[in-house]
């Protein structure tokens, strides 16, 4: 990098920086000082690693953010994942900085947008989403030198408040599946006593089935934007379901009816053969059935996986199973099911209790003189304990204290004190 003199034909001179990035650039100043002071900034911007190519400053969030997201297109993430990154970038983040020259963005102008959300009313979960999605977006622009840094970096947002989980009672279980028809009667079963997931269910096979009532969960079907997507589960990991015995006859009586005999025709798929598109069997199936059998407001089909969760609690399924069948962590599993093992907190309580019981039940039986004498004993080995010498409690001399008190004491064949 270099500073050089120009004079033009008119005579006017100016001052040229010259250097690299790693292209040959030159900036021109009027005044050798603002050329000199460019010169310093820009070595230290690179020794720094702060330098930014300027033609990245012209460009905006929305440009960076359609070259970058290709990449989360063809990433490994489930389909379910990037749906959920398409819609909270479409909806909530591109309306409001689309058009913001990405290196003019800082935590401020953060703060404010997600001010406005709020004062939208979204929720908390809702915006916490937004915010991971942007975030996403401008790590990369980092990444790749566009930026200097993050201004997201150490903003918090609250997930939102931490709601129950939502489950219907067995008895509302059978007079939904009865509500929904002959035909959808086994799907609603499925979801209701396997705690499988929607898409998951959708996307059982014949195959899927063995001959020991067991259904291997390896994929699961998403809806984008009008097409279905099937991919690998949330968890990219398959597991094993046993369905239960009465389950598992009105499952098989279903595939002997309507399902080809092909190892990979969809178990459950619409009357005229085709996929399942859940947001039109919901509003046409699903939705009349809730309201035909008087259940809450509100109530989605996935219920149903949280109300397999309940009915395992209520009969007392251990954890790691219940969380196994549903393919969760069972950390994850306890986080978010938790309040449905209340008996477990109980029964701790209860232990304890009986601990203490015991213990100021056996104070009030044993004569005082004993008590003295269990203290004790236990003050003496506590003494012994702290005295790893094996000096003796009584003879504070031979420990050079007097009284054990820290004081200095008589050395041997001194005078006793009157």
């Amino acid at each position: 990098m270099s500073v050089h003199k120009r004079t033009a034909q008119s005579g006017a001179v100016t001052w040229v920086v010259r250097f690299r990035d790693p292209i040959p650039r030159e900036r021109t100043f009027r005044l050798k000082g603002d050329a000199e002071r460019f010169e310093r900034r820009t070595i230290r911007e690179m020794e720094t690693g702060e330098y930014l190519d300027p033609s990245a400053r012209r460009i905006t969030f929305g440009q960076w953010h359609d070259r970058w997201w290709p990449t989360i297109e063809t990433s490994d993430r489930a389909p379910s994942t990037i749906a959920g990154y398409e819609s909270s970038l479409r909806i909530q983040v591109l309306p409001y900085l689309r058009d913001v020259p990405i290196k003019d963005l800082r935590k401020i102008h953060i703060q404010e947008w997600l001010g406005r959300l709020r004062a939208a009313g979204y929720s908390g979960s809702t915006i916490h989403i937004a915010k991971t999605a942007a975030g996403m977006v401008l790590t990369s622009a980092v990444d790749s030198g566009i930026i200097a840094a993050n201004p997201m970096a150490g903003l918090r947002v609250a997930k939102g408040t931490s709601k129950t989980r939502q489950a219907l009672t067995a008895e509302q279980v059978e007079l939904l599946a009865d509500a929904v028809g002959q035909w959808w009667r086994p799907f609603v079963l499925v979801l209701a006593y396997c705690g499988l997931r929607p898409g998951e269910a959708i996307a059982l096979r014949r195959r899927h089935l063995d001959d020991l009532g067991r259904l291997t969960i390896e994929g699961a079907v998403t809806e984008h934007r009008g097409h279905l997507i099937e991919g690998d589960t949330k968890t990219h990991r398959s597991r094993l379901v046993q369905v239960p015995q009465s389950v598992l006859e009105e499952l098989k009586s279903h595939m002997n009816e309507h399902v080809p005999d092909r190892s990979d025709a969809t178990i459950f798929s619409a009357p005229d053969g085709s996929m399942v598109r859940l947001s039109n069997w919901r509003h046409r199936v699903w939705q009349p059935a809730v309201e035909q059998g008087g259940l809450p407001p509100g109530v989605t089909p996935y219920v149903l996986r949280h109300t397999a969760a309940s009915l395992m609690a209520q009969q007392g399924v251990p954890v790691s199973t219940a969380a196994a069948a549903l393919g969760h962590d069972p950390a994850i599993y306890l986080r978010t099911y938790a309040h449905l093992y209340p008996g477990d907190l109980r029964s701790a309580a209860d232990a304890m209790d009986a601990v203490r019981t015991e213990a100021r039940g056996e104070r009030k039986n044993v004569p005082s003189d004993i008590v003295r004498s269990r203290r004790a004993t236990h003050n003496g080995d506590v003494r012994q304990e702290a005295n790893p010498e094996g000096n003796p409690e009584g003879n504070p001399d031979s420990r050079g204290d007097s009284a054990g008190m820290g004081f200095p004491g008589p050395g041997p064949g001194a005078p006793a004190s009157a």
